[in-house]
């Protein structure tokens, strides 16, 4: 029996079933609860009250929400009643008064009622009458039902072993009609079954969030010089079901955040990036709600790569969280770290980071990243390396007095501005002035920090203490 029925056995009068799917976890769950005898009814403000299970009832209570609380007290012992969306009307007070004097008589009765909702944010003046339970998305065995279906009904032959295990692995996250969908839509476009088609359809769930965005690029790590060390690692243990992720500390323009992207593209990954500003609402417990979307889509999105950038200012303002934003921010943090430190899929982070200061401390223990790499300017060969690619792709002449500091993301600069202007680049050199002299004590501090705390990207320089002088950035 199912964790739902358990609760229904045991007498709870009010439970709160979140799920995207309140068709199937209406069916699931009253097949399991009829073949004991119990009653169930289901309810939404259009069609009213029916029966489930009875083709001959008719609609009744339709769009009053208090008629249809009513109408379960009303009812026999083993009775329960699915509300679809009821969450829209608990706010309004006759509504939410009414619930709360009659969850008492429903105990007393032995009758549940169940509100199917897609969010788990339960109005805080029923919060405490309503236990939790989340309906999860379709396993493999539930997609492959569905598959079995499409091609029955469609006459397209299922693929190999391999074949069907590729499109269940791209449905993963999907809802069963979402899935069927995407199964319709391969069978026209490809005449057939493509896990392509569905995973271009997965691709929606980040979509149609605005905290995420689907990266695409055609950046692969044959195109990134030097990160030799960080490579290797990503390379090996992203593709592992235990891996959680990096977190890249380094000097801004030094190519931390096309990284992301590249390995995705290398290891055939999509890549979503996370903008952590577009967490934070105006509703209170409306922001928790928005990061638990996002990371549940996240999961969903499995296997992937979620980058991102710059974490320590989407992160600003933790520590006096309480006293500006009524402990919105830590609420969101902490939401964050408990997903960083529990999450069981395929998801591999990569953040990138300027401000080692700005982090607070529980964010760099053990067992939230799998390594911490710091990523410094360019070599002297990764510099020669990165302005011959963008000489070229600039069509620019000439070369400058000196590189020596300059990050890739400058040198970048340089050839453009030179092709803009329709100059040289040595006399486009002037408008150029790179961090590594406007912000020398800040970096130098970075590297301080970074000596005995990270694992260098790249590795060291011939000739040099150990200490990585500079490498490549970003393309």
């Amino acid at each position: 029996m199912s964790i739902f029925f358990d609760h229904v056995r045991a007498g709870f009068p009010a439970l709160w079933l979140q799920t995207q799917e309140p068709a199937r976890a209406m069916a699931e769950h009253t097949t399991e609860t009829r073949k004991l005898g119990y009653k169930c009814f289901s309810w939404d403000h259009q069609a009213g009250i029916h029966e489930i299970g009875n083709d001959f009832d008719s609609a009744t209570e339709a769009g009053d929400p208090i008629a249809a609380l009513k109408f379960l007290k009303g009812q026999p012992k083993k009775s329960i009643l699915f509300l679809c969306n009821f969450h829209k009307f608990i706010p309004n007070v006759e509504v939410f008064q009414e619930l709360t004097n009659l969850v008492e008589p429903y105990k007393a009765t032995g009758k549940t009622l169940v509100v199917l909702s897609p969010t788990g944010n339960i109005p805080p003046e029923v919060e405490k009458l309503f236990s939790i339970i989340r309906f999860d998305l379709p396993e493999k065995k539930d997609l492959l039902a569905v598959l079995k279906y499409m091609a029955q009904s469609s006459g397209k032959p299922l693929p190999d072993e391999a074949g069907v295990d590729r499109i269940l692995e791209s449905g993963k996250g999907l809802t069963a009609w979402e899935f069927e969908n995407a199964l319709a839509l391969s069978i026209i476009v490809k005449k057939g079954f493509d896990p392509e088609i569905i995973l271009d359809q997965k691709k929606q769930l980040v979509k149609k969030n605005a905290s995420l965005i689907l990266e695409d690029s055609d950046e692969t790590l044959e195109n990134l010089g030097g990160l030799e060390n960080l490579k290797g690692f990503c390379l090996k243990v992203a593709s592992s079901p235990l891996c959680k992720g990096v977190l890249l500390l380094g000097v801004p323009g030094t190519g931390k955040s096309h990284f992301s992207k590249a390995l995705g593209k290398t290891l055939g990954l999509p890549t979503a990036g996370l903008d952590f500003g577009r967490l934070f609402a105006g509703h209170v417990g409306e922001s928790e709600e928005l990061a638990r979307a996002a990371f549940d889509i996240v999961d969903q999105f499995a296997p992937c790569i979620l980058r991102i950038d710059e974490i320590e200012k989407g992160l600003s303002g933790i520590k006096s969280s309480g006293e500006t934003d009524g402990g919105t921010g830590s609420r969101v943090f902490s939401t964050f770290l408990n997903w960083l430190n529990d999450h069981k899929t395929r998801v591999f982070v990569i953040a990138t980071c300027n401000d080692i200061q700005a982090m607070p401390p529980e964010f760099l223990r053990a067992e939230r990243w799998d390594a911490i790499f710091f990523v410094d300017l360019p070599t002297e060969k990764e510099r020669e390396v990165i302005f011959k690619l963008y000489q070229k792709a600039y069509q620019v002449k000439g070369t400058p007095p000196t590189m020596e500091g300059w990050s890739g993301a400058e040198i970048k600069s340089l050839c453009r501005i030179a092709a803009m202007m329709g100059t040289t680049i040595d006399e486009a050199t002037r408008y150029i002035m790179p961090l590594s002299q406007s912000m020398n004590e800040k970096i130098e501090d970075l590297r301080k920090w970074a000596r005995t705390r990270t694992i260098p990207a790249s590795n060291p320089e011939p000739g040099t203490d150990g200490q990585i002088k500079g490498r490549r950035i970003e393309q």
